[in-house]
């Protein structure tokens, strides 16, 4: 039978996840925002006294989420950007890895208002994606070394490229600005690296 201090505080880690679950929710449809810590309780049918026996406040819940998100996809990415595997592999399951695991769960307007709101959280955000870019040069040195990646590319101008233009149309301003999705973005660079980067037919299984 499980001690009574431990049954109180695993109900307590599952009152702690099903408001992060929650509210994560509800974020990824209406941003940040507008969005209340009274409409939150009200959803989820929990008094504030609970909520805020979780979460000093709505900003800290928000930046438990984004903790939570970048713990879950950044050695995701890391891992396999960093692997061994042939290049367009690799390639293909970055893009599979942005588009399913990471866009999919995150709004425009969620990022737009956390860019405003918390800058501090949202520099984690940058960091991540800084290191991913990075990785992502480097793959090219590898793949050029290998065959799989057109010779005639100069590695560190197309990684000079690389880390200049993704912050600028993954930033979610550019984003509302001109009416796109995140999904429309990751499978335009998707294409672009894939059939601009890669040579033809067998060698770029290497």
């Amino acid at each position: 039978m499980m001690p009574e201090k431990a049954e109180k505080e695993s109900r307590s880690e599952k009152t702690r996840k099903r408001i992060l679950a929650s509210a994560d929710q509800v974020f990824y449809q209406r941003g940040l925002r507008k969005v209340t810590v009274e409409e939150l309780c009200a959803g989820m049918a929990i008094s504030k006294r609970t909520f805020y026996k979780h979460f000093p406040d709505r900003d800290a819940l928000v930046e438990a989420i984004i903790i939570q998100r970048v713990a879950e996809v950044g050695p995701l990415i890391m891992t396999n950007l960093n692997s061994d595997r042939p290049v367009p592999e690799i390639l293909e399951r970055h893009f599979d890895i942005l588009v399913n695991k990471v866009f999919a769960r995150v709004s425009v307007q969620m990022l737009a208002d956390l860019q405003v709101m918390l800058p501090e959280v949202w520099e984690r955000i940058e960091t991540m994606r800084s290191s991913a870019v990075q990785a992502l040069a480097g793959l090219i040195r590898k793949g050029q070394k290998r065959g799989a990646i057109r010779s005639d590319l100069d590695p560190e101008v197309l990684g000079k490229i690389i880390q200049a233009v993704v912050p600028t149309i993954a930033s979610p301003t550019f984003l509302m600005a001109q009416g796109l999705s995140f999904e429309q973005i990751v499978m335009t660079m998707k294409r672009i690296l894939l059939y601009g980067l890669l040579k033809p037919g067998k060698e770029a299984r290497r």
